[in-house]
């Protein structure tokens, strides 16, 4: 998926640019009439270096806008507001921006966390908000998802592709890597001892969660994932990483990190800190140790905005131990010329956000100037979406002043061409517009105190293919194959006892209004099963049963998977609230052990089937400390751990209490509770995630402020609904390549049935 960009480049005339000669002379229109438009910038002022670029930035765009529109009749005057967004309190400052008439649009705010304070505001009122920067899957998802559709309008603009492009980037760079360091493959070598860390926040987020996912598809695993609180904790963490890998110095050579850092200061310490796990003190640091090292243990960076300022403020000492480390960031496709004027205009390299800060002033001034021209267009985001959106092959880089020149004229004479600015293609997705489909990400590294690159990225090869989903849209490559690759047709048949009943248990293990996906997932098995023909007395729901008259429920009495849905707790008869309950009380209602706790429990019966399912939150041995699916809000190693579930159902099997037993289970990392169930005979688990992967949300609801509904539960019931006689390599192939950013996984199939021959609906379905 990812090609590389030529970095070596040479700047052609294309149709933008126009050669001038000492007897051009520029006719001024007469009748030029300036329109003043007041947009907001939300931006990092707290930090001296940004803000003076940014503000530099702003005054060469600004510069050039002015000057292009001399010919024409109709002109753009942009005025800023300039807003610090680590300086104000964003909710009030969203909720002021977001209800002024005079202002255009908000730029900003540039930090995926501030975005996610600021932006319900403007969604109330849809003011656009146009973000240079924010790169966070879940904040993106969430605005683009609730923001579109019937009946809704879009406000939020991302310039940039979320980070699960970038995620992806590193990941198949580093695959890409230990190939050219010794034609290897992934297989046999350090790859599964690899780590991640990323800041706490939304936007460290988007990388512990969607990493994993995509270094499965590669045959990478992770020893380490995690989100570090502050950089104390990081380091001391990195330490211990060090010293555990470090036991096979020669094998780590090939042991990757990937550190998602958040200014060159982590770089330097970072690099201290390897350079005295080796022995060496930073001042003792030379050219004979260095390639040592810095190539031991690879670390593949992520910082998105660095500067030769920042390099330079470490000293002397931090020029030397910050070289030849490198990363990725997000950036502007060479091919623009922008990077190369900027560098010759200020002798330095522009930063990620000032290549993307330009574009979101070029988009509010072209849609502001298109508005003027289109009477019947009456707010900016359908401007937005005109512009954007053009069939027109006809475009060239805008961002010079001769490019917007010749955009504006076109659009002035009702023409409107292919937007191109500093950083490449501005266009958004087509089902949901605000997510970005083009973005150029860099490859740099430190030599001498200066920034160099070495290539360019793009998920599109060269930034100029459009693209019909988001980038969180990442479906599983090769499901079929990787299905039958790893499943046999030809498995020998089980034999069972006759089916007599069928009997199903529903768990929440979560509780409180934030899980309310959690509730609703339960409770659509539940609806799904009784509109099956289950009785309520061949189900046993255990639910926390506190959304539907929580305070924060807007829609009082209801629980929904979709803000149109039918209300799942009418009707609904719950036998356990799981504030009364334990996980061993859960092994007990399995068991069919009865107590003055669990009065009602599964009968004994060698020939039924019973569907288990399982929805709430997940730990892993590799991040929590514990496989296990968390119970309620109590802590580490009091829920229902893998081992604790599988002495169960081992013991329910050794006792036929069973004759099958489905297990379905949602929460993140519930392939390690799936894999612990392996060897007992009559069970088979269907699970949601990987042994690093997060299980996702799905459906996001702007009035309730809550997630609805969890993918694979989503999946797994509309497949079972539509498709009731299908097979479970039926169902598990409609769960793979829809549950978006987990890897669904089928475990213990050898001592259940054959996967292309049977189905789940002896467990969904009451047998007439």
């Amino acid at each position: 998926m990812w090609l590389c960009a030529i970095a070596l480049f040479t700047i052609h005339c294309s149709l933008f640019i126009s050669c001038k000669t000492e007897d051009d002379t520029i006719v001024y229109k007469d009748s030029r009439r300036w329109v003043k438009k007041t947009v907001a910038v939300v931006a990092p002022l707290n930090d001296p270096i940004m803000k003076a670029r940014l503000e530099r930035t702003a005054e060469w765009m600004l510069q050039n806008l002015h000057n292009a529109q001399l010919h024409d009749t109709l002109c753009i005057d942009l005025k800023l507001e300039w807003y610090d967004e680590y300086g104000n309190d964003l909710k009030s400052l969203g909720e002021r921006l977001a209800n002024r008439d005079d202002l255009l649009a908000v730029i900003g705010p540039f930090d995926s966390d501030n975005v996610e304070q600021l932006a319900p505001y403007c969604q109330q009122t849809k003011k656009p908000l146009i973000l240079p920067t924010a790169t966070s899957e879940t904040v993106i998802r969430r605005f683009a998802i609730t923001s579109t559709g019937e009946g809704q309008q879009p406000f939020l603009w991302s310039l940039t592709e979320t980070d699960v492009s970038l995620s992806e980037l590193f990941m198949t760079y580093y695959a890409n890597y230990l190939t050219l360091v010794g034609g290897k493959t992934i297989s046999g070598t350090g790859a599964t001892q690899a780590a991640l860390y990323a800041p706490a926040g939304t936007y460290g987020q988007t990388f512990v969660e969607w990493a994993p996912f995509q270094a499965n598809e590669l045959g990478i695993g992770f020893k380490v994932c995690e989100q570090y609180a502050d950089t104390t904790s990081f380091y001391q963490s990195l330490r211990e990483y060090y010293n555990d890998i470090g036991s096979v110095v020669g094998a780590s050579m090939d042991i990757a990190q990937f550190l998602v850092v958040q200014d060159v200061k982590q770089v330097y310490d970072i690099s201290c800190i390897r350079c005295r796990w080796w022995g060496f003190e930073p001042e003792d640091y030379n050219d004979g140790i260095k390639p040592l090292i810095v190539i031991w243990s690879p670390v593949f960076y992520v910082l998105p905005n660095i500067t030769d300022e920042a390099i330079a403020n470490l000293g002397p000492l931090g020029s030397i131990m910050t070289d030849e480390y490198q990363g990725f960031s997000p950036y502007a496709d060479p091919m623009t010329g922008f990077e190369m004027s900027y560098e010759a205009r200020y002798n330095t390299k522009p930063t990620f956000a000032e290549c993307k800060f330009y574009d979101a002033l070029l988009l509010a001034a072209f849609a502001s100037s298109y508005m003027e021209h289109h009477t019947n267009v009456d707010n900016l985001n359908n401007a937005i979406i005109d512009i954007c959106t053009t069939d027109n092959l006809l475009s060239g880089h805008a961002w010079s002043e001769a490019g917007m020149e010749l955009y504006l004229s076109a659009l002035e004479q009702g023409e409107l061409l292919g937007f191109k600015g500093a950083s490449g293609p501005v266009q958004f997705d087509s089902q949901c517009y605000t997510a970005a489909l083009n973005t150029t990400y860099v490859n740099w590294y430190f030599n001498e105190g200066k920034i160099y690159h070495r290539g360019y990225y793009s998920s599109s090869g060269n930034a100029q293919t459009g693209q019909t989903l988001a980038s969180w849209n990442y479906l599983v490559k090769d499901a079929e194959k990787k299905f039958d690759n790893n499943y046999s047709k030809t498995i020998v048949p089980m034999t069972y006892p006759d089916l007599t009943s069928q009997y199903a248990v529903l768990v929440q293990g979560s509780n409180g209004w934030s899980n309310y996906r959690h509730e609703a997932d339960v409770l659509s098995i539940y609806q799904m099963l009784k509109a099956n023909g289950y009785s309520d007395d061949h189900i046993i729901l255990i639910t926390a049963d506190d959304c539907a008259n929580a305070p924060e429920n807007k829609d009082a009495g209801t629980v929904r998977t979709d803000p149109n849905g039918k209300n799942l707790r009418q009707g609904a008869v719950i036998d356990y609230r799981n504030a009364d309950l334990t996980p061993q009380d859960i092994c007990n209602i399995l068991k069919g052990v009865k107590t003055d706790k669990t009065p009602v429990v599964l009968p004994v019966d060698a020939g039924q089937n019973v569907l288990f399912f399982w929805s709430g939150h997940g730990r892993s041995a590799a991040i929590n400390g514990i496989n296990e699916m968390a119970w309620r809000d109590l802590s580490a190693g009091q829920g229902m751990t893998a081992d604790l579930l599988a002495e169960t159902l081992q013991s329910m099997a050794d006792a036929h209490q069973f004759r099958q037993m489905l297990v379905c289970l949602e929460p993140c990392y519930s392939a390690n509770m799936g894999q612990a169930l392996e060897g007992i005979p009559g069970v088979l688990a269907i699970c949601s995630s990987g042994p690093y992967e997060q299980s996702f949300a799905d459906s996001w609801s702007n009035e309730l402020g809550v997630w609805m509904c969890d993918r694979f539960s989503r999946n797994l019931i509309g497949h079972v609904t539509e498709f009731p006689n299908g097979t479970y390599r039926d169902l598990y192939l409609y769960c793979a390549q829809h549950t978006l950013g987990s890897h669904v996984g089928i475990y213990n199939y050898t001592n259940f049935g054959n996967l292309y021959t049977i189905g789940p609906k002896d467990f969904f379905v009451k047998n007439k």
